[in-house]
C-alpha cells in the first residue's frame, strides 16, 4: 500500500458564493451534472460560513481534515468539503471533494470520479449521490478562473489548465488514504500500482478530461465520459473560416460573467484580442487559431507541433507569447464513452466523430452515442441534464428568432445517457457488467432521429469521409448534382432580407417506406460571382473586395404538403470563398424523413447562427452556386424527381 503524507495545512475552506452561470451544454454544461435524476435535484449554493470579501481569492478559514485510513480518524464519510491549493502558476486551484456515501472502505479503497463544470459555470458542492452512493468519491472542480480558482480562462491550455488538473490529481493522492489502487499491466512499474481515477463532465467538463489524459506523466485516467465536447476549436469557433458569431458573443459574455463576477481575471487578454480583431476583421488572425489548435485534442491527434511566429500578429503574443512546450505526444489507450448531441450547434457531431476515430485507433473501449440535446440557444436544458439548481441567464443575452429550435431527450433511443455515464464508470472502474443496453455499442455508433428512434450504425462502413478534405464515399451514399436557378444574395443584400426563405436545391424525394439519412454529408461547391468567375485575380487574396462571398448551407426537409423547408437538425455549415469544385464537408445530422418527404441542400446568405458573420463585400451582392452533394442514406429510397 503507497505511504501517504498528509497535508491538512493544504486545506482550506474556498472563498466566497460563486454564480453558477448556465447555458444549455456549454455554460455549465448540462451534461457536466448529468448524472443525477431529474426526480432528486441539488443545489450548488455555497455554504454561509465559506465566504470571504473578494471574491474569487484565497483566504484562510479552518480547515477540514481528510479522512486517515492510518490514523484514529471518523469514516462515516458521506461528507461534501472545499480545498484550496496553489497552482504552479501562482494562482488558487479550488475545488470540492464529496466523499463516498455510506461509509469509508479503508481496506479495498473507492475510486476517483472528476467533475468537470461547462464555461462559465463552477463546481458542484452536493449532488451525485448515485455516485457516492456506489462507491466513488467525487472531486468536482473550478477549473482556472472560474468559481473560486483564480487567474484568467485560458480555456483549457495545456501550460495553464493542464497543469492545475495535474495538481488535482496530485493532491488526491498525496491526502485522500482510502483511494483505490490497481495494477496496469500497460503501465511502467514505476507507475504501478496506479490509481482507480474516471471523469465526467460536458462541453468544457468534456474538454478537461481529454486534456488531462493525454498531459498526465502518471497516466492516471481510466474511463472517461466526455459529452458534447471539442475536436478542434478552430473548426468549432470558425468553421469554413467563417466566425459563429452566435455562440462565439454567448461564449464571451457567459465566460465574462462566470469569471469577473466571482473576482476573477475572466477571459486572458489572448482570447480577448483573437476575438477583438476577428469582429474587426471578420475573420481570426492566423496566430489565434493556433492557439484555438493548442487548446484542442486535434493537436494530438494529429501530433503537428507549434512555435510563435517570429512577427505575430496579435499585439499579446509579442508581449506574453505561449510557450507550446507541452509536445503533441498521441493519446495513450483509455475506455471513453464519446456523447454528443445531434442538435448541438456550437461542437456539432463532426467533433464527435473525429474524436472517436482517433480515439478508438489509439485502443480502449471507446464508443459513440448521441442524443438530442447540447448547446442549443436561447432554450434552457432539460432538468434531467442538471442536479443542480439551474440558472441560464445568459441565454436570454441572444434572443435571435429562428437561431435554433428546442432540444430533447437526453438519450439515444431508449438509452438514457446519465444511466449509461454512471454503469460505464461502474464497469471500467469497478469491474461490474455493462448494462445490457450496451449490447451492440462496441462495433455500432448509436444514432439518435428524434426522442425514442435511433438506429445503430456499423462503425467499419459508418458514413463519414476518411480525412478533412475528402468526399463522403460508400454503399450508403447518394449523389446528387445541383445548382440554383438565380443568384444568391451575399452580404449586405442578404442581411436586409434576413427572412428570405433559402434556396432549395432538390436532392430526392422519400419513398414508401421512407428514408432514413445519418452520417457526414459532404459536397463538391462551385462558387462564382455572376460574370461566372471562380477564382481571384492572381496575386489577391480570397478576403479582397470582389472576392469573399460568405454562404450557408445545409440539408432540410420538407413534409408532402408543406410549403416550408426545415434545416434538419439546426445545422448549418459555411461556404467562403470563390471557388471551383472545391470539398466542403457539411455538418453530421441523423433524420427520419417520412413517405413523400422531400430532401434538399438549402442555401442562405444570411443565417442567424451567423449574425454579425456574413459578407462585407460591397462588390458582391449575389453569387451563382452549385455542387454535387453526397447524402448519407442508412435505410429506404431518395428518389431523383429531377
Amino acid at each position: 500500500m503507497r505511504h501517504y503524507t498528509r497535508c491538512t495545512n493544504s486545506l482550506r475552506f474556498a472563498c466566497a458564493a460563486a454564480m453558477t452561470v448556465s447555458l444549455s451544454g456549454c455554460l455549465d454544461s448540462g451534461s457536466s451534472d448529468a448524472q443525477q435524476p431529474a426526480s432528486n435535484p441539488q443545489v450548488t449554493e455555497r455554504p454561509a460560513n465559506n465566504g470571504c470579501e473578494n471574491a474569487g481569492q484565497a483566504c484562510d478559514v479552518p480547515a477540514i481534515v481528510p479522512i486517515s485510513c492510518s490514523a484514529n480518524t471518523p469514516t462515516e464519510g458521506g461528507r461534501s468539503y472545499p480545498v484550496a491549493i496553489t497552482s504552479s502558476s501562482g494562482e488558487t486551484i479550488s475545488f470540492q471533494v464529496l466523499e463516498p456515501i455510506g461509509g469509508i472502505d479503508c481496506r479495498q479503497g473507492h475510486p476517483l470520479v472528476l467533475h468537470g463544470h461547462g464555461f462559465g459555470g463552477s463546481r458542484s458542492t452536493t449532488g451525485f449521490d448515485n455516485y457516492r452512493e456506489s462507491g466513488f468519491v467525487v472531486i468536482s472542480i473550478d477549473q482556472r478562473g472560474f468559481g473560486e480558482s483564480t487567474g484568467t480562462v485560458r480555456v483549457m491550455d495545456p501550460e495553464f489548465e493542464g497543469r492545475d488538473l495535474i495538481q488535482i490529481l496530485d493532491w488526491a493522492e498525496d491526502n485522500l488514504e482510502y483511494l483505490q489502487y490497481r495494477r496496469e499491466p500497460s503501465l511502467p512499474p514505476e507507475l504501478n500500482p496506479n490509481p482507480v481515477v474516471g471523469a465526467i463532465g460536458g462541453s468544457y467538463g468534456g474538454g478537461f478530461q481529454l486534456l488531462l489524459h493525454g498531459q498526465d506523466p502518471k497516466q492516471r485516467l481510466d474511463a472517461l465520459v466526455p459529452d458534447i465536447t471539442w475536436y478542434d476549436l478552430r473548426s468549432s469557433l470558425n468553421p469554413g473560416n467563417v466566425i459563429k458569431t452566435g455562440w462565439d458573443l454567448v461564449l464571451v459574455a457567459g465566460g465574462e460573467a462566470g469569471s469577473t463576477g466571482n473576482g476573477n481575471g475572466g477571459l486572458d487578454p489572448i482570447i480577448r484580442e483573437i476575438l477583438a480583431q476577428g469582429l474587426l476583421l471578420n475573420r481570426f488572425p492566423e496566430s489565434g487559431l493556433d492557439f484555438f489548435f493548442y487548446h484542442s485534442p486535434a493537436y494530438r491527434c494529429t501530433g503537428e507541433p507549434l512555435s510563435v511566429p517570429e512577427s505575430p500578429d496579435l499585439l499579446s503574443f509579442q508581449i506574453a507569447p505561449p510557450a507550446y512546450d507541452v509536445p503533441p505526444t498521441p493519446f495513450r489507450p483509455v475506455n471513453v464513452l464519446l456523447t454528443q448531441g445531434m442538435k448541438d450547434t456550437l461542437f456539432n457531431f463532426n467533433e464527435a466523430w473525429r474524436n472517436f476515430d482517433c480515439l478508438r485507433a489509439r485502443g480502449g473501449d471507446v464508443r459513440l452515442l448521441t442524443h438530442q440535446t447540447g448547446h442549443i440557444l436561447p432554450v434552457e436544458a432539460p432538468d434531467e441534464l442538471q442536479p443542480a439548481e439551474y440558472v441560464d441567464p445568459t441565454a436570454r443575452l441572444l434572443e435571435i428568432p429562428g437561431f435554433q429550435s428546442a432540444g430533447g431527450a437526453f438519450a439515444c433511443g431508449d438509452i438514457s445517457i446519465s444511466d449509461a455515464t454512471l454503469n460505464w464508470l461502474q464497469h471500467h472502474l469497478q469491474g461490474k457488467p455493462l448494462a445490457s443496453y450496451f449490447d451492440g455499442t462496441d462495433q455500432n455508433v448509436c444514432l439518435s432521429l428524434e426522442d425514442g428512434a435511433a438506429i445503430q450504425v456499423p462503425v467499419d462502413s459508418f458514413p463519414a469521409p476518411g480525412a478533412p478534405g475528402t468526399l463522403l464515399s460508400g454503399d450508403a451514399v447518394v449523389e446528387r448534382m445541383v445548382s440554383a436557378d438565380m443568384p444568391v444574395p451575399n452580404g449586405a443584400t442578404a442581411a436586409a432580407t434576413p427572412t428570405l426563405p433559402p434556396e432549395a436545391l432538390l436532392l430526392g424525394k422519400a419513398g414508401a417506406d421512407g428514408v432514413t439519412i445519418g452520417g457526414i454529408p459532404t459536397a463538391l461547391v462551385t462558387v462564382s460571382d455572376i460574370l461566372g468567375r471562380t477564382e481571384c485575380a492572381a496575386g489577391l487574396s480570397q478576403y479582397e473586395p470582389g472576392c469573399d462571398a460568405i454562404l450557408f448551407v445545409g440539408l432540410g426537409k420538407r413534409s408532402e404538403g408543406s410549403s416550408r423547408w426545415q434545416l434538419i437538425d439546426d445545422q448549418i455549415q459555411p461556404v467562403r470563398g470563390l471557388k471551383k469544385a472545391e470539398v466542403v464537408e457539411l455538418v453530421g445530422v441523423a433524420e427520419a424523413l417520412n413517405p413523400g418527404d422531400e430532401l434538399a441542400l438549402l442555401v442562405y446568405g444570411f443565417h442567424p447562427q451567423y449574425p454579425l458573420s456574413g459578407s462585407r463585400d460591397l462588390l458582391l451582392q449575389a453569387v451563382n452556386f452549385e455542387a454535387t452533394v453526397q447524402v448519407p442514406v442508412l435505410q429506404g429510397t431518395l428518389f431523383n424527381e429531377g
